[in-house]
């Protein structure tokens, strides 16, 4: 296990938590700090890792990992939308052709015309899906050579389509602009292989270029003048390197000897999963919760404004994630 990017997963779906909460700071910024793009930068990265020594039962593996947890949570969330009588979103959306093609991970526009499947972040899972399946058919093809053809195939669906005129919802999903950190994720691990052995080599020359390169990360989606500032300086859209140059970053401090050994932060990328399928039903129970006892109007339970509130919604959505992680998902992939 590459410790630093476990922890980093944690990170990551806690700031997706955090971006939820609708909290702002330093004069109104609310961001996820690219959340969902290092997410698939790590999975680009993951899939290349893995199956450079060993690529048997890729897909099964894949299945394994990802399909248990996320029916669970969606049939959890059709429950508890049935038990609490409410109408909304999810309910209305609940027919059985809708409620079968989330389950396999099938694109469809919801009651709002949005893509989303009826757990709403199961989105970044179809994605997921498509790229497992591209990178599948590439390990069929050629081990060695399955990054690439993967990255040949993300690529195809991004122009094939426009260059064809198709406006099915498919085919403008599958080209979605997220792809492109997959293909960053691949990328980053030929770099990262190309510059381990330099790291591993001179540690502190590493991580004096890692540490502050991961403090770029937070400035340029903490304070949007500094963003801007440094955009201003390039030709290119920096918003597309950020993520893997975070990456990048922890895997370089890794190779160089400084790793996460806190067993919080590692148990939380351990049920980062987790955390990011079951935070929105655990806040919204929250809100249910609140809106019948205290209510509303009252400024210092709200998470969009109070900073205790805030922490408290990240605090107990996180152990609510491990407690499903140890007692729901590792007993099942322990099965499986």
């Amino acid at each position: 296990m590459i410790s630093n990017l476990q922890a980093l997963r944690g990170l990551a779906a806690l700031a997706v938590v955090f971006y939820h909460t609708a909290f702002t700071f330093n004069g109104g910024t609310h961001t996820d700090f690219q959340a969902v793009s290092v997410f698939f930068v790590i999975s680009g990265f993951i899939m290349t890792y893995i199956t450079r020594a060993d690529a048997d039962h890729f897909l099964q593996q894949r299945l394994v990992r990802i399909v248990p947890l996320y029916w669970l949570c969606t049939l959890g969330a059709l429950a508890a939308a049935w038990l609490l009588r409410d109408t909304g979103r999810t309910w209305a959306d609940a027919g059985m052709g809708n409620v079968i093609k989330s389950l396999l991970f099938v694109p469809y526009r919801d009651v709002h015309g949005e893509v989303q499947p009826i757990l709403p972040v199961g989105w970044t899972l179809n994605l997921e899906m498509f790229f497992y399946a591209l990178f599948a058919i590439g390990l069929m093809i050629s081990r060695r050579w399955a990054p690439l053809l993967a990255c040949i195939g993300l690529v195809a669906f991004k122009i094939l389509p426009r260059q064809l005129g198709c406006s099915a919802l498919l085919c403008e999903f599958y080209a979605h602009d997220y792809t492109a950190f997959l293909i960053l994720g691949i990328a980053s691990f030929y770099v990262w292989e190309g510059i381990k052995g330099f790291a591993e080599d001179r540690p502190w020359i590493a991580a004096s270029v890692a540490i502050p390169s991961a403090l770029v990360f937070v400035l340029w989606n903490a304070d949007p003048p500094f963003a801007d500032a440094i955009q201003g300086q390039v030709g290119f859209p920096i918003y597309y390197a950020m993520p893997p140059l975070l990456v990048l970053s922890v895997l370089t401090l890794h190779a160089a000897r400084l790793r996460c050994k806190w067993k919080p932060l590692l148990l939380l990328g351990d049920a980062s999963y987790a955390l990011y399928l079951t935070h929105i039903m655990v806040m919204e129970l929250g809100t249910i919760i609140r809106s019948k006892t205290i209510g509303d109007q009252v400024t210092a339970v709200n998470p969009g404004e109070s900073v205790v509130a805030m922490l408290c919604v990240l605090l107990v959505c996180s152990l609510a994630a491990i407690v499903i992680h140890l007692k729901a998902e590792l007993p099942t992939l322990r099965i499986l």
